[in-house]
């Protein structure tokens, strides 16, 4: 399938991400470009309610279901955000709307005047970085239902093609194929959202791909800086940092990593920044608050975007406390120690919130103590601290094998750092350093895996490229910070030069601010437009066998087998095979169930006896009576151990087993195209 076909798939996924998000947060009383930014995290939240609801309800989730929930959940903010403000209207004694009855709706319903409305540049500067990213995209992934192959994409577009096919995304028990029919928790945020765009499942998992880091990416970016950094004018000139920094937010190399690798978690880095827009705008800053028009509106938005993170990825309560927890507490603390002085009443306030935090957190750990054990016995080898330093300047965690001939992202962290001296002399966005901070001491704590500071980056699996979009994010704040700084004081020096005496005379402190600004701005616009093609290789050593350097599981050529030989089978067919071989695509390529849909080794019984005993077809009858019992009848073969050419070769098995070794004589040929082959296995007596 050609992007091009794909593109009502993707113009449904794009529709239900931001049109119901961005009328709640209008709704809520965010300024525009707010609602946009946080409004796929809203979605989320809205999906990860839907999927409980309608389980318990007994509704199944399909894509007509799910609008129906979206629509009924939006009508029910829009009343109660009208309601609200038509009773605070009334509490403030303002006369109600005039007009006829329908007038009077159209008052109530709309949304409250904040912030400025559109403008062109910023258009410009979105446009320009959804090119970027989009092109890196469509390019490193190749046609629009290619199949990534990384380990973990087998592993989630197999759930996604079970939690459509059953109907059922609810996060405790829908991915039980996935456990061999045990109920676990997982996160199905990601998996509910592919199975309700109208496409392939491959298809729409690489649609995730390209909005989330063509549009939702820079969109939440662009939020969180227009909620920190106000524009004296819409000129472009007294713009240009936060302009600068929308187009600096494709240089980030993060989400493309975690795109192409681990599609849930990726997901929710991409909706990280507009949720954290959300709490900028939330906090009270310097007694005012931006982009919002109301408090309580949003607080609620905010908790809406946040709640939605969490149902896409668990480890989001982390990343969000990352970055939360030090934008908070540089403001929070002066506000509560005001209030703390102000009486007995304001303390007892303080101590029964700071109680229900506790609780929270203690009520989150008890329930999920089952994942937090896993998380904490996880281990990985351990690394250089000094190479995970160099890896945080250049932004290059896990790109390692892929040739980079420039500076990486350095030249962000360079601008960054300059905004760290000026974010101290100015006391502006500290809470960016403090991010920044955190999260190299975290990368650093990931590469100790065999002392106690693992225990700090276990919640991401002591991988550093987990952490890295949480240093990411602070480093582009530090970078605009610099930017702002510069271009305040070419304007101060400016206006101070034009009032003196001698307006003419040579103001060599205002040529120094304006060519670093130049020069800076130069500097991460071209590293951004480098950037992309360094992102093409990145997406496309998860997606192209011949320009990968990783183990590879499917040829192009297999591809098309697998397909085409899908055909042939009876629609309740169950394909055998060594899962690392490919036959773990059948399912969510085809429909056609597989023994074997991740690559883990499996402890469930008659998966187990086939695996061991493989091999013994012809002498072990407890064999033929598992494959019975687990519906398998046919057999897949890959006789290419270089997967059409790849340099990193086939892939091998993930555990010991027999798999490979069923004899050619227990078996009957059903296609072929000389590498790829479908069997029946007619050694226990079946036939087609």
């Amino acid at each position: 399938m050609t992007w091009l076909q794909a593109l009502p798939a993707a113009a449904f996924l794009l529709a239900f991400l931001l049109a119901p998000g961005y009328l709640v947060g209008r709704a809520f009383g965010l300024a525009r470009l707010q609602s946009l930014g946080a409004a796929p995290a809203m979605a989320a939240a809205a999906v990860g309610a839907l999927t409980v609801l309608y389980r318990w309800g007994g509704v199944p989730w399909r894509t007509g279901t799910a609008l129906a929930g979206t629509l009924a959940l939006l009508a029910a903010c829009l009343a109660g955000a009208a309601a609200a403000r038509a009773w605070a209207r009334r509490r403030h004694g303002h006369p109600p709307a005039a007009g006829s009855g329908w007038e009077r709706l159209r008052a109530r319903l709309r949304p409250p005047a904040v912030g400025p409305g559109p403008w062109w540049p910023l258009g410009g500067a979105l446009g320009l970085a959804a090119a970027l990213s989009g092109r890196a995209v469509v390019t490193g992934i190749g046609p629009a239902d290619q199949p990534m192959q990384a380990s973990d994409g087998v592993w989630h577009l197999n759930a996604a093609a079970y939690v459509r096919d059953l109907a059922d995304a609810y996060p405790i028990g829908a991915l039980a194929p996935m456990y061999w029919g045990e109920v676990h928790y997982y996160p199905t945020g990601w998996h509910a959202l592919n199975a309700i765009v109208p496409a392939p499942v491959a298809v729409s998992a690489n649609l995730t791909v390209l909005v989330g880091l063509a549009v939702v990416w820079p969109l939440g970016c662009a939020s969180l800086l227009s909620a920190l950094f106000s524009a004296p004018s819409r000129r472009i000139r007294d713009a240009l940092p936060l302009l600068t920094g929308i187009v600096a937010s494709t240089i980030a190399t993060g989400p493309f990593v975690l795109m192409s690798i681990l599609w849930p978690y990726g997901w929710a880095v991409c909706l990280l920044p507009g949720a954290v827009s959300l709490v900028m705008v939330a906090r009270p800053r310097r007694g005012e608050r931006r982009a919002a028009a109301s408090r309580v509106g949003g607080w609620l938005a905010a908790g809406f975007a946040c709640l939605g993170l969490v149902a896409v990825h668990g480890a989001s309560a982390f990343n969000l406390a990352v970055i939360g927890v030090p934008a908070l507490l540089v403001v929070g603390l002066v506000a509560i120690t005001q209030r703390w002085r102000a009486g007995n009443r304001q303390r007892m306030i303080i101590m029964a919130l700071a109680g229900l935090v506790v609780l929270a957190v203690a009520l989150g750990v008890i329930g999920f103590w089952d994942q937090l054990r896993m998380l904490f016995t996880y281990h990985r080898p351990s690394a250089n601290a000094v190479a995970v330093l160099r890896e945080a300047f250049h932004d290059s965690a896990m790109t390692r094998a892929i040739r980079d001939g420039g500076w990486g992202g350095a030249s962000l962290t360079v601008v960054a750092a300059v905004g760290v001296v000026v974010s101290v002399v100015r006391r502006r966005h500290r809470w960016a350093i403090l991010t920044a901070v955190l999260a190299v001491l975290l990368m650093v704590a990931s590469v100790y895996t065999d002392g106690p500071l693992r225990v700090f980056a276990s919640p991401w699996y002591l991988q550093r490229a987990r952490i890295m979009p949480l240093f990411e994010i602070a480093v582009l704040v530090l970078a605009v910070t610099a930017l702002e700084g510069l271009g305040d004081s070419a304007r101060g020096r400016r206006a101070a030069l034009l009032a003196s005496p001698q307006p003419n005379r040579a103001d060599w402190g205002l040529r120094a601010a304006a060519a670093l600004l130049a020069v800076s701005t130069v500097a991460l616009g071209g590293a951004a437009v480098a950037r992309s093609g360094f992102h093409h290789y990145v997406i496309a050593f998860s997606y192209q066998p011949t320009i990968s350097r990783w183990p590879m599981m499917l040829s192009e050529e297999e591809i098309d087998f697998i397909r085409a030989s899908a055909d042939l089978l009876p629609e309740d067919a169950v394909v055998l095979g060594q899962p690392t071989n490919g036959s773990a695509y059948y399912w969510s390529l085809t429909g056609t169930d597989v023994v074997y849909p991740t690559l883990r080794r499996y402890a469930e019984a008659d998966r187990r006896i086939v695996a061991r005993h493989a091999d013994e077809i012809f002498d072990d009858p407890q064999v033929c009576a598992a494959l019975d019992r687990l519906g398998a009848h046919y057999y897949y073969t890959d006789d290419d151990p270089t997967e059409g050419g790849a340099p990193g070769g086939a892939e091998t098995p993930r555990w010991p087993n027999q798999l490979d070794e069923l004899p050619r004589e227990a078996l009957m040929r059903v296609a072929t195209d000389g590498d790829h082959t479908l069997w029946l296995i007619s050694a226990c007596g079946w036939d087609q």
